[in-house]
């Protein structure tokens, strides 16, 4: 028997709660998938499910299977990816900032995997809408810290080397100024609650003014506005220096820039802990970011 098959048609009727319900979500008519309980309980030896006023209900020796039938299916369905994706074609999504000559070992990490990388920049919210598609591939997408695979500083990027930390209150208008006051620029890529709440308060008690905080600033933009107002821009070391631009951290202000590396059902093969530790090991220099963890 297809033992695997069976168990999918056990575990779908637990879910379900119905032989109907599950019948309908597999895609096969109901007595196909009574025919394939009534033959897993013959081959394991006694009743897996009961019929009572709630639907369908697992017995004592169903329960008692059930957890091993759902390892079971994650399993196989991780097999199967690994068996495409070896030689095929994955999507990596990743943020901009970084150049192609630093990516370039990430391919070459996914190549001794076996995996043909096609690495692809794309905004934060683009990433994640991709893996929650289940679009496939990878995607690098922002999380809080305590979930990150790869963290890293933010800092003020600015147009002059100056030592020391930044202090925001530097950057409140004087008394009398009528020019045009500078900015913190914090972008796109940093635009999550766990990092633009925490710029938003400090800069508040450091007296900058709602306004003096641009949220969401292109890259492009935040870097001109430097260069031509001695404004600031939230960015890591590796932003910073591939704009020729100063870098220094900011006092008071201990945000990250934080990812997980998110698989998509197409990028299963990349889940292995394996091949994410390469993938992982590779693109943490290419950002500028240290892998979650460590010292």
């Amino acid at each position: 028997m297809d033992l695997l098959l069976h168990l999918r048609a056990f575990r779908e009727v637990v879910d379900q709660r119905s032989f109907t319900r599950a019948a309908a979500e597999l895609g096969v008519p109901q007595p196909v998938v009574s025919r394939r309980v009534a033959a897993l309980e013959k081959h394991l030896g006694g009743r897996l499910l009961v019929r009572d006023p709630r639907g369908v209900t697992p017995t004592d020796r169903g329960r008692a299977v059930l957890p091993h039938a759902r390892d079971l299916e994650v399993r196989a369905d991780h097999l199967l990816g690994v068996a495409r994706a070896v030689g095929a074609g994955v999507t990596l999504a990743v943020p901009g900032g970084a150049s192609a000559r630093a990516l370039a070992p990430v391919r070459d990490a996914a190549r001794e995997a076996g995996l043909d990388l096609e690495l692809r920049v794309a905004d934060p919210d683009d990433r994640a809408a991709a893996v929650a598609r289940a679009a496939g591939g990878l995607a690098l997408v922002p999380c809080t810290p305590d979930e990150a695979d790869l963290v890293g500083p933010l800092g003020a990027a600015t147009r002059d080397e100056r030592a020391g930390r930044l202090h925001l209150d530097t950057l409140r208008a004087s008394r009398g100024d009528t020019g045009r006051p500078r900015r913190l620029h914090l972008g796109a890529e940093d635009d999550r609650p766990w990092v633009r709440d925490v710029v938003r308060r400090t800069a508040g008690r450091a007296g900058l003014s709602p306004g003096q905080v641009v949220v969401g600033s292109p890259a492009l933009s935040a870097v001109t506005d430097v260069l031509a107002h001695d404004d600031v821009w939230l960015a890591t070391p590796v932003e910073a220096a591939a704009h020729d631009l100063a870098w220094r951290p900011v006092a008071d202000l201990p945000v990250q820039r934080s990812y997980r590396l998110a698989v998509g059902r197409g990028g299963v093969a990349a889940a292995g802990p394996a091949v994410r530790a390469r993938l992982l090991a590779a693109l943490g220099p290419a950002l500028g970011l240290d892998a979650a963890g460590a010292p």
